[in-house]
């Protein structure tokens, strides 16, 4: 490949990025189509030379939003160079849960925290949803959910992304070395919609990702058959937890999660990109399975 070609082809969508020095070494996966940077930290210590390199990539690729997910008593050493706890996922480490800190790049070194007027939001956000949940408890016979192949759930995806403000799940890759299932949710009143996890077995935990936000009560409870389903595989392939996020003020994905078994476990300032802008996220989590044996789905975290 001539050098000329080579500078020509753009940077690819997820790339993983290395920081890496006689007392640190970092990962950080950085996603361009949303703005976002997920860090995998392999050694402790060493968090102002961390939090330096982290906030150079970010503002050199315009990046709004950093996530780690680490052991409890990690958290206190990142909270102390600017990152702020935002919540929990029960489970993410099988017999452990994970911790969520997060950072909202800017000129500040303290980041953005959600506001109380978000948090109030949030709260009626859930409640609304929670009255609508009888009307989802069983699934209409006019909906089929079925295994999708990667070809067709992105296609679906790259189809949709080229207008932005119709997007919400990425498909894109949110941690290293994971598998990724997909199935399509449809009825016959609507258009179908596309689900998928990327899961990793070493650790028992997956990302789960709807396609596009359901547009009537129909793609809604499609979407729901379609989470339920897809919670049922995971069960089966021995995965111990699953989280998601979604916009704090959207009733329709409230609804679905809740509805497909999941709790509130925490909230992100700036944690999504919904009708093409950032927005400050829900922190969804079900707990599928207890590693030492059982069912802990109906678990309350909330």
């Amino acid at each position: 490949m001539t050098k000329a070609r080579a500078a020509k082809e753009p940077p690819p969508i997820v790339e993983e990025l290395h920081f890496r020095s006689d007392n640190a070494f970092l990962c950080m996966l950085l996603n361009r189509r949303t703005k976002q940077i997920r860090v995998i930290d392999f050694r402790a210590g060493a968090l102002p030379a961390k939090r330096l390199f982290i906030q150079s990539v970010a503002l050199r690729e315009g990046v709004k939003k950093v996530m780690l997910l680490v052991e409890k008593d990690e958290v206190s050493s990142w909270t102390r160079v600017g990152f702020v706890r935002e919540g929990t996922v029960p489970g993410f480490y099988k017999r452990s849960d994970g911790h969520l800190v997060g950072c909202v790049i800017g000129d500040r070194t303290a980041s953005i925290e959600v506001s109380d007027a978000v948090q109030r939001q949030t709260d009626k956000t859930i409640t609304a949803a929670k009255k609508r949940l009888e009307e989802f408890a069983d699934t209409p016979k006019s909906i089929t959910v079925k295994q999708a192949t990667e070809r067709q759930a992105q296609s679906a995806r790259d189809t949709l992304w080229k207008k932005p403000s119709a997007a919400y799940g990425s498909f894109d890759n949110f941690g290293r070395d994971a598998a990724r299932i997909y199935y399509e949710a449809a009825s016959k009143k609507a258009k179908p919609n596309f689900i998928s996890a990327e899961f990793q077995d070493c650790f028992g935990h997956s990302l789960v990702e709807v396609l596009r936000v359901p547009a009537n009560d129909a793609e809604l409870a499609a979407t729901i058959a379609g989470l339920r389903t897809l919670g049922e595989d995971l069960k089966k392939r021995e995965i111990v937890s699953a989280f998601a996020f979604a916009p704090f003020d959207n009733e329709v994905l409230s609804t679905a999660f809740l509805a497909a078994g999941y709790r509130k476990t925490g909230l992100l300032a700036q944690g999504v990109v919904t009708e093409g802008e950032r927005s400050d996220a829900i922190l969804w989590s079900r707990k599928l399975a207890d590693p030492g044996g059982g069912d802990s789905s109906s678990e309350d975290y909330d």
